[in-house]
């Protein structure tokens, strides 16, 4: 089963698909992801035919201690790991200006993927799907009660403002975009297994991307890093992990930013390259977490 998983993981990076620079790129987030994939991919192996629906039971145990979580019957992997206190603390600041942490969202189930407003890649799709589980979180009785975020990967061209003109695009404020400094978003993100790098575009890369789509500029670099949604529950523990890239077949992406995506982003909406997660896969970890059906 760790076979088929990393095959189905590595597929993406077949050389008929990418140039060698975008390869790079991906191969590096591979490796940065490599253990959550392991860990992934054991927990498929405990899956059974009474795991579904809301039958499914959450974990008590640890699996990065363990190395071991939970298959989730729509996708991803159940976990239950205790955050640490300096993790929960890292100061964040939203597209309002607004600061606050993991740790001041205790009480509430907080949904959370890694994205960057200057992607010309998954990144827009990434929002699609986010901004679709918003909406269905605040169509529900757990409106109150579920935060749904995404945190940006880049905090230099991220800032408040930024966040605030990208959301504006997607005409709808259901979730929050959040940024904060680079030390604390590198801590941030290294705990949750996307290690992010700087990744400079060459002359002729500049020349053949779309310019940006606020500045009207070239892009001058892409921020590496692994493609995930995460959700941490009530108690501020780890409890679910999903990898790969935004299956958005079914969201819409604002014309805008899909006039911004390179020809491999385009691909990627088309036909996101396996393994995807999809919006489905968040709702139904969430109804389990919870114990309310969402969507």
């Amino acid at each position: 089963m760790a076979t088929q998983f990393l095959e189905a993981f590595i597929s993406p990076f077949h050389l008929k698909r990418w140039d060698s620079k975008t390869m790079k790129k991906k191969i590096f987030a591979l490796m940065a992801i490599l253990p959550f994939a392991l860990l992934v991919s054991c927990s498929i192996q405990k899956s059974s035919d009474s795991m579904s629906g809301m039958k499914m039971a959450h974990p008590t145990s640890s699996p990065i201690a363990a190395g071991q979580g939970m298959a989730a019957p729509d996708g991803g992997s159940f976990l239950n790991a205790p955050i640490p206190a300096d993790v929960l603390n890292l100061p964040l600041v939203d597209s309002n200006g607004n600061s606050f942490n993991l740790g001041s969202l205790k009480g509430q189930t907080v949904v959370i993927a890694d994205f960057l407003t200057s992607c010309h890649d998954v990144c827009p799709m990434t929002t699609a799907n986010i901004r679709n589980i918003g909406d269905a979180v605040a169509a529900s009785s757990l409106k109150n009660s579920v935060k749904v975020l995404e945190i940006s990967v880049d905090p230099v061209r991220d800032t408040p403002s930024r966040l605030a003109a990208y959301q504006k695009l997607f005409l709808d404020n259901s979730w929050t975009l959040a940024t904060g400094s680079e030390a604390d978003l590198g801590k941030f993100w290294s705990f949750f297994g996307s290690s992010n790098t700087k990744t400079p575009y060459t002359a002729a890369e500049k020349k053949s991307l779309p310019v940006d789509w606020q500045t009207g500029k070239p892009s001058e670099y892409d921020m590496s890093h692994t493609d995930l949604v995460i959700i941490v529950d009530g108690k501020g523990a780890w409890s679910w992990l999903d990898l790969g890239n935004p299956d958005a077949s079914k969201a819409v992406i604002p014309e805008k930013l899909k006039k911004y995506l390179s020809d491999d982003g385009l691909n990627n909406l088309a036909k996101p390259q396996a393994p995807t997660w999809d919006v489905k896969a968040v709702l139904s970890a969430l109804s389990s977490i919870t114990g309310t059906k969402i969507g």
